[in-house]
């Protein structure tokens, strides 16, 4: 989330805009214009993947499909949506976030939509949202298993071993 708040500010919306993660608590709402982002979407496509770290650490990685919905809120809502809608399908927004955010990939975007919303003061406001869906390697790094001490004992002798076949 902090990855796509950076690529939003330094690549596609301009000054006045601000954007803050949704779903919080106690946070004020922001002057607008401003964006809103939360994640709508999780979708697993592959099983994960072990890396055996040289520390001894084991890194799981879960390979999923992120939707992460942008909701825009003023004057100018409408483009800044389109803009983002254009810019997360665009080979830049790629390289940037190869760059900058290894392990998440944009895919594809949502068209553009528009949604009623009136404030508290019964006054209507611009509103518009688009979801862009990522794909994401999500990782957790975890310490590894290993011996501190191994024990081998010595084979002097072999022992007759015995086989049935089920039939007396």
């Amino acid at each position: 989330m902090k990855g796509i708040r950076l690529w939003l500010l330094n690549n596609v919306l301009p000054s006045p805009w601000t954007v803050q993660q949704g779903q919080q608590n106690r946070a004020p709402t922001m002057q607008a214009p401003f964006a809103i982002m939360q994640i709508v979407t999780r979708q697993r496509y592959a099983t994960n993947s072990r890396r055996y770290d040289p520390d001894g650490s084991v890194t799981i990685v879960k390979p999923e499909r992120m939707g992460i919905q942008i909701s825009t809120f003023g004057t100018g809502a409408g483009n800044a949506v389109s803009l983002i809608n254009t810019m997360w399908r665009d080979p830049d927004a790629v390289a940037w976030f190869r760059a900058n955010v290894p392990g998440v990939a944009p895919l594809h975007a949502s068209d553009p939509r528009q949604h009623p919303f009136t404030t508290a003061e019964k006054q209507y406001e611009d509103q518009w949202s688009v979801d862009l869906i990522a794909d994401v390697l999500a990782s957790v790094t975890k310490p590894g298993q290993s011996a501190l001490l191994l024990g081998m004992e010595a084979v002097t002798q072999a022992e007759t071993l015995a086989t049935t076949n089920g039939k007396s």
